[in-house]
C-alpha cells in the first residue's frame, strides 16, 4: 500500500513537470526599451531601479547594465526571485529612493491602479525614468485578481504626471489572436466547462496548436495599424 501510495505520488509530480503551456504573446519592443531604460540612467552612479510585480520573471531586464544597476523586485506574492513582499499600492519605500520604476503587466491585478501611480511619482526622484507595460486585448488571468484593460490613450491618460518619451505596442494583433484562439478552443473541446481538471486538458491541448499564431508579431506589431487590435502596450516616461 505504502509502496503504491509513493508510486503515485512520484507520477503526479512528473506529470507536473511535463505540464507546459506555452506563452500566447510574444513581447517584440521589451528588450529595445528596456534598452533604452538603461541608457536613460546612465550618469547616475549605482541607480537604484524598482521592479513593481516581479513576479518570476523580467522581460527585457537582462539589456540593463547588471553590474550598475542596484534592481529591488517587489511583488505582492513571496517568490524566489521576489527582493521586498509588498503592496503596489503603498509601496514600503520612503519619497524619492529610486531613479527608474519598472511595471510590466501588473496594473491591470490592481483594483487602483491611479494609487498606484501615485506612489510610482512618489518613491521616484526628479527626472527618474518609468517604464509601464499593460495589456489591451487579452484574455482574463487572475493572479490573484484580473480588474482592467487599457487602451494606449487609456495609458498615457493615467500616467500624463510624467513626461511622455514614447509609447507604443509591445505584443501586437498575433498574440491577441494566439490567446483568443487558444482561450475558444479550449472551451469549444470542454464545452466551456469550468472543471479545472478537464480545463487543463483542453487548455494544454489548444495551447500547443494555437501558439505559433503569435510569432507573426514579428512582421506586424511595428506596423501603425497593429495597435488597433494590439495585445499590450508600454509607455516610457519621466518624472517632471
Amino acid at each position: 500500500m505504502e509502496f503504491a501510495k509513493r508510486s503515485d505520488s512520484r507520477l503526479k509530480n512528473t506529470l507536473k513537470k511535463l505540464y507546459f503551456v506555452p506563452n500566447a504573446t510574444l513581447n517584440t519592443a521589451a528588450a529595445a526599451n528596456m534598452k533604452r531604460f538603461g541608457q536613460l540612467l546612465t550618469g547616475k552612479e549605482s541607480p537604484a531601479v524598482l521592479n513593481i510585480g516581479s513576479g518570476s520573471r523580467f522581460l527585457g531586464g537582462s539589456r540593463l547594465a547588471s553590474g550598475a544597476v542596484r534592481l529591488v523586485n517587489l511583488d505582492i506574492a513571496r517568490l524566489a526571485a521576489v527582493d521586498v513582499v509588498g503592496d503596489a499600492q503603498r509601496l514600503p519605500f520612503a519619497d524619492e529612493v529610486f531613479d527608474g520604476i519598472v511595471c510590466q503587466a501588473a496594473l491591470e491585478h490592481v483594483p487602483r491602479p491611479q494609487q498606484v501611480v501615485g506612489e510610482m511619482l512618489r518613491v521616484l526622484r526628479r527626472g527618474g525614468i518609468v517604464y509601464v507595460e499593460v495589456p489591451f486585448l487579452q484574455g482574463y488571468h487572475p493572479t490573484p485578481g484580473d480588474f482592467l484593460r487599457f487602451t494606449r490613450d487609456g495609458l498615457e491618460l493615467l500616467l500624463n504626471d510624467f513626461s511622455r518619451l514614447d509609447s507604443g505596442v509591445c505584443t501586437g494583433p498575433a498574440s491577441t489572436a494566439s490567446w483568443v484562439a487558444r482561450e475558444f478552443l479550449s472551451g469549444l473541446l470542454c464545452g466551456f466547462s469550468d472543471n479545472r481538471g478537464i480545463r487543463r486538458v483542453t487548455v494544454f491541448l489548444a495551447g500547443w496548436l494555437t501558439f505559433p499564431i503569435k510569432y507573426l508579431d514579428l512582421i506586424f506589431a511595428r506596423r501603425r495599424g497593429a495597435g488597433a487590435i494590439a495585445s499590450g502596450v508600454y509607455f516610457l516616461g519621466a518624472k517632471k
